[in-house]
């Protein structure tokens, strides 16, 4: 029964470690959605005067941590009118994570820069 316990505890640290590393980093599919919806099309397609188009690769990979470092505060610091209320960036602290892992995933100095799409 000891090892029947043990092999059982075993098995359950593993899928929680497997499961744990999964959902480490953020999702770039869901991301994608995020930015599309929330930021792209908001704001910054270049439609709206004073926000610039941006897409992924219009910024590099270090470029793109250091806007979203510390809770995104930089981000925070340029809408400072309420236009992140506007955004609305599903999925909390979760849909920030997705999206800077698609922008950093597709940066400019990435292995896969979007240029399109």
């Amino acid at each position: 029964m000891n090892k029947k316990f043990v092999g059982f505890l075993m098995l359950l640290f593993i899928v929680v470690f497997s499961v744990s590393l999964v959902f480490a980093e953020g999702n770039a599919r869901r991301g994608k959605r995020i930015w599309k919806a929330g930021c792209r099309l908001t704001c910054h397609d270049g439609s709206v005067q004073g926000a610039p188009a941006l897409s992924p690769v219009s910024k590099t990979q270090a470029q793109w941590k250091m806007w979203f470092a510390n809770n995104h505060e930089k981000i925070k610091e340029v809408h400072k009118k309420g236009e992140l209320d506007k955004a609305r960036v599903r999925g909390g602290a979760q849909g920030w994570e997705d999206m800077f892992q698609y922008l950093h995933d597709h940066a400019l100095d990435s292995a896969q820069p979007e240029t399109c799409g």
